[in-house]
């Protein structure tokens, strides 16, 4: 009886290697295709926009900001408007939604960038403002504002 659980015992522990030999790689390759697999970001159209000393009067009811970013859509010329509104060493940026297009600020607090796009006259253009770090892999978006909209 002793000798059988001893043989018992040992196929088991042989079958448990087994198994961890044939699983281990799995979850590896597993887990380098994922990281190699491209990002949402890879989808995104990201452009540097354009440093001007601002918009005028073109936010003027027809922006989304918080204490971080701020953004405004001008139809006239459809120019996306992008604030750094923080020092906090993170990228401010405009989306445009229904192009997923993005402007990108790189410039700093208190600066100012745009980005022109085009759009069928009278169409909706929805937009909003975030911020992203733009370091390492992983680049979440942060400090989202509401999207809003106007008419191209």
């Amino acid at each position: 009886m002793g000798r059988d659980d001893g043989l018992t015992m040992q196929r088991s522990s042989i079958r448990t290697a087994r198994v961890r030999r044939g699983v281990v790689p799995v979850l590896i390759a597993a887990a380098v295709a994922v990281g190699a697999a491209p990002g949402v970001a890879s989808a995104e159209e990201i452009e540097i926009g354009q440093k001007v000393r601002g918009p005028a009067d073109a936010c003027t009811g027809n922006d989304v900001s918080n204490d971080n970013v701020r953004v405004c859509f001008r139809s006239d010329g459809e120019w996306l408007y992008v604030q750094d509104r923080e020092a906090d060493g993170r990228s401010a940026y405009g989306q445009i939604a229904n192009r997923d297009r993005h402007c990108r600020n790189p410039y700093g607090q208190g600066t100012w960038v745009r980005c022109n796009y085009s759009f069928r006259e009278g169409s909706p253009v929805s937009f909003r403002g975030y911020t992203r770090d733009n370091e390492g892999r992983i680049n979440l978006m942060r400090n989202e504002t509401i999207w809003t909209a106007k008419l191209a």
